[in-house]
């Protein structure tokens, strides 16, 4: 691809990704449903469950009403009247749904740039704090170490219901991968692991441009330099 092209794709995801990165936190309150809490609309990537396909790593693929899962981390599907989750993600290679590709590598990434450098988003809820009532009914920020069962969302389980109120985070993790390394977190460390014969000219890159390693917008414009290496 065209070094102009590339920097033009990248300016166009970075618009659209930068409009829905702001921090979110959902506090839900003690004796409260968390999907009351967090409604479809916020709960899931798309307003409903749209005709996707998937495709396996065996050759195949199928068509089923689909939705990503914010809180569980789960591509869902209807059948039915019910809502599931695939079952077997390790066995697909990737999903195409509403224009946009995810690939299963630690969780469902979503595919933000293609190219020899390709970068994926792992958007979802992660649960940050549990507020723990103290002797004067007052609540006070204790870090959560209990478990909860019911639904597992990133590796955490987690009540719908609990007996103390609950921060729950709307997380964006990049990951970053080059043909045949599979996804990695997204820091100077790996890109400097993938491109060890480019060193110089990323910590040049580097050192004019300021590059918050937590911040979309400026990962993707890293992202766009490193396609034209």
């Amino acid at each position: 691809m065209h070094k102009n092209h590339v920097l033009v794709l990248a300016f166009l995801l970075i618009c659209g990704c930068c409009a829905a990165q702001k921090k979110v936190f959902v506090t839900v309150k003690a004796g409260t449903r968390l999907l009351d809490v967090v409604p479809f609309a916020e709960r899931y990537r798309y307003p409903a469950f749209i005709t996707g396909k998937v495709y396996y790593k065996s050759g195949t693929f199928s068509d089923a009403k689909l939705n990503y899962n914010l809180l569980s981390g789960d591509m869902d599907y209807l059948q039915a009247a019910d809502t599931l989750a695939i079952a077997n993600p390790a066995d697909i290679r990737m999903i195409v749904l509403a224009g946009d590709t995810f690939f299963v590598d630690k969780g469902y990434l979503e595919l933000m740039m293609d190219g020899k450098v390709q970068v994926g988003l792992k958007n979802f809820y992660q649960l940050k704090d549990v507020l723990k009532k103290d002797s004067y009914g007052s609540a006070s920020s204790a870090f959560a170490t209990e478990s909860y069962g019911s639904l597992q969302t990133q590796g955490q389980a987690v009540k719908l219901i609990s007996s103390e109120d609950r921060v729950f985070e709307k997380v964006y993790k990049y990951y970053i991968a080059t043909p045949g390394s599979g996804f990695m977190v997204f820091n100077k460390k790996k890109v400097l692991q993938l491109f060890p014969q480019q060193e110089a000219e990323i910590k040049d890159y580097l050192k004019k441009n300021k590059t918050d390693f937590d911040s979309g917008e400026d990962l993707l414009r890293l992202a766009a330099f490193l396609q034209t290496l």
